[in-house]
């Protein structure tokens, strides 16, 4: 048995990585301590021997890549003469389509033979289209989280499943937890989630600071949440900024926290798509220099940044992107929401309508029959 390799770059991605880990040694049990690779603290809870942390991967922006790149290309080359070494049956990469498609690429010119697949392709659907002859020349096939970036791969000849997306099951029957209630019983809590990687931290702490002193005056408890993906180093210098400003911190899952809040603040990303499962209200951020800002909007063809305003197909999460990114914009954003009982009914309409476009079944023990089906 020669095992499986899987790679993931953030949070997220250990978050499905982990979930395709458990569902995958859940149906082939024999492949206990032959699962391997580069990833996160819930991937090794479920059972991937840690080569290579994901740390290695957390860079945002073009400008933060661009120095880090002889080091990446060091670890492509690594991650590359390992699996030629072990052979294993399938490469798994999650997401980070930057360092996924180097490597995919590269293994194939160094002669990998195995089945490589894409566990939440690329966003070509949205820019850089031309990303779609590398899924093609170098992937089997791809397992994307949405049935409407399934429809689009398909449609353009690249192989493509889909049942539902991965957090379905895992919102199926979400409570409040206990934890909450006792701590925060009968209080107004908005929760403010400033993100999961360095930059995002660096670009949005400080306006979640600033907000979050004039949410105190309006009688609201804001509530801060600690990603458990951080670093300890960087966990430890949030907690004491938002300590020392008098403010609450959370510091379980993100999702527990948004559960019990009135709505929620937070970095665009994978945090949208949760307070949709939730059916809470979140205004939706994102700041970073402006210069990366302008090249990306260049590079993108379509309207919104966040997952639950692209399938609603319209801007049921207001967003607010660098300039716009102010305390006082957040400010107005939310009390539209939470001072208004007609927009909130509408919104909470909208949210419920989506939700039921990211499917119904297990995502993670599809994909990991998907994977089964094709070693």
């Amino acid at each position: 048995m020669r095992g499986i390799f899987v790679s993931c770059g953030e949070v997220s991605g250990d978050l499905y990585a982990s979930a395709f880990v458990s569902e995958f040694l859940r149906l082939r049990p024999e492949f206990a301590g032959h699962v391997f690779g580069m990833c996160g603290p819930k991937s090794v809870a479920a059972g991937c021997d840690l080569l290579w942390s994901y740390e290695n991967l957390k860079l945002m922006g073009i400008f933060a890549v661009i120095p880090a790149l002889p080091r990446i290309l060091r670890l492509r080359d690594d991650i590359t003469r390992e699996i030629l070494r072990r052979e294993p049956e399938a490469v798994i990469l999650i997401d980070s389509p930057d360092f996924h498609l180097l490597l995919a690429k590269h293994l194939r010119k160094s002669g990998y033979h195995g089945k490589i697949v894409s566990l939440i392709p690329p966003t070509v659907w949205a820019w850089r289209a031309g990303r779609m002859k590398n899924l093609k020349r170098d992937f089997d096939f791809c397992l994307p989280l949405f049935s409407f970036e399934h429809e689009f791969l398909k449609r353009h000849g690249i192989d493509s499943y889909w049942k539902a997306h991965p957090l379905v099951n895992d919102f199926r029957n979400f409570d409040i937890p206990g934890t909450f209630r006792e701590r925060f019983a009968n209080a107004r809590v908005i929760a403010l989630m400033p993100g999961s990687r360095k930059n995002e931290i660096k670009f949005h702490l400080e306006i979640l600071l600033r907000t979050a002193e004039i949410l105190r005056e309006r009688n609201y408890v804001p509530v801060f949440s600690v990603s458990s993906g951080l670093s300890e180093n960087l966990a430890r210098d949030i907690r004491e900024r938002v300590a020392s400003s008098g403010f609450e911190i959370w510091q379980g899952e993100g999702r527990d926290l948004m559960s019990g809040s009135c709505a929620v603040v937070g970095v665009s990303g994978t945090v949208a798509v949760e307070a949709m499962l939730l059916n809470k209200f979140m205004v939706v951020i994102y700041n970073m220099k402006k210069l990366t800002y302008l090249l990306l909007r260049s590079l993108v063809h379509v309207k919104n940044i966040s997952i639950p305003n692209f399938l609603a197909g319209e801007a049921v999460y207001p967003e607010l992107i660098c300039d716009s990114v102010t305390p006082e914009n957040i400010i107005h954003e939310l009390c539209a929401y939470l001072n208004n009982p007609d927009v909130k009914l509408k919104t909470d309409r909208i949210l419920m309508r989506v939700k039921n476009l990211m499917g119904s079944e297990n995502a993670a023990k599809f994909w990991a029959e998907c994977v089964n089906a094709k070693i």
